[in-house]
């Protein structure tokens, strides 16, 4: 069934975030989004609970990767400073 397709795509997609996985989580973001191609293709409608759950989903998934985005952002951060502190250091 293409909601439990999608529901478990979206399901190991969050845990991989929230696991740091990047990699994981961009496959698991691939099955959601071939479910919702086979859904939209055979013109299914979620019923409203399924629309819930499948949002709350989609809202922790959200989350994580904005905790991913911006512990990549701080990573970066001071790996440029590092690098200007090493840079200030040989001269």
């Amino acid at each position: 069934m293409i909601v439990i397709d999608l529901a478990g795509a979206l399901e190991r997609a969050a845990a991989a975030l929230e696991s740091d996985d990047t990699v994981a989580a961009s496959a698991a973001l691939t099955e959601a989004q071939r479910a919702c191609a086979r859904a939209e293709a055979q013109g299914l409608r979620l019923e409203v609970a399924e629309l819930e759950s499948i949002g709350e989903l989609h809202r922790r998934g959200e989350a994580a990767a904005k905790r991913a985005a911006d512990k990549l952002a701080r990573a970066l951060g001071s790996a440029g400073s590092a690098r200007r502190a090493v840079g200030a250091y040989r001269r």
